[in-house]
């Protein structure tokens, strides 16, 4: 396993998430306003979704997988603290995440 951190790489983050009975509770104005101020800060620290799959019909393990590019390691960290501290999101979703860099899948079994 290679432990060096990107320096000059985005970061991919693959996540699964599934959200708790909390989050289905609220109201529809509290959700509404969470989701936009979920919304908001993604786009502020530059976060490109590459992908949301709504597995919930198939799976009684997640709600939804998603793929999101970020500029950096650091835009991360800046991430998972405002989840933490102004979302609340682990009172609301229960979530797995990886992350990883982009390799080329091009010449991949081609040698």
């Amino acid at each position: 396993m290679n432990t060096t951190k990107p320096v000059d790489k985005p970061v991919i983050r693959f996540y699964f998430a599934r959200m708790k009975q909390a989050f289905h509770d609220l109201p529809e104005e509290e959700k509404t306003a969470f989701m936009r101020t979920d919304r908001e800060n993604l786009d502020q620290l530059g976060m490109k979704a590459i992908t949301m799959v709504d597995c919930s019909w198939s799976s009684k393990e997640w709600d939804y997988v998603g793929v999101e590019e970020w500029p950096s390691l650091e835009t991360i960290r800046e991430r998972e603290k405002f989840e933490q501290e102004v979302l609340d999101v682990s009172r609301y979703v229960e979530s797995k995440v990886l992350l990883g860099t982009a390799e080329s899948y091009e010449e991949y079994g081609k040698g």
